[in-house]
């Protein structure tokens, strides 16, 4: 099962939704993902190996897996192409 990590502040409702959105791209390629949220302002601690973290607003440096921006979800311009590209990194090695 591939991990993702969906990491921001106060737009939990865009966080939620940005997970249901990859997976529910996941699952169409049959594979299942573990999704977490995390609210930055409350924690900065990131536990767990993440296969994928998308990040809200620019935090994370030197990570040991793909950080992709999540201002898409926000906006909503261009969030299919980070889905796409977020779904294709997780379900690359699937």
């Amino acid at each position: 099962m591939k991990k993702l990590l969906i990491a921001g502040g106060l737009c939990g409702t865009t966080m939620l939704r940005a997970g249901e959105m990859i997976t529910e791209s996941c699952r169409a390629r049959k594979v299942d993902i573990q999704v977490n949220i995390q609210n930055l302002w409350e924690t900065s601690y990131v536990a767990g190996n993440y296969d994928v973290i998308i990040e809200m607003f620019p935090f994370f440096e030197n990570m040991s897996c793909p950080v992709v921006s999540g201002k898409p979800f926000i906006s909503h311009a261009g969030e299919k192409d980070v889905v796409k590209n977020v779904t294709d990194l997780l379900c690359s090695e699937a």
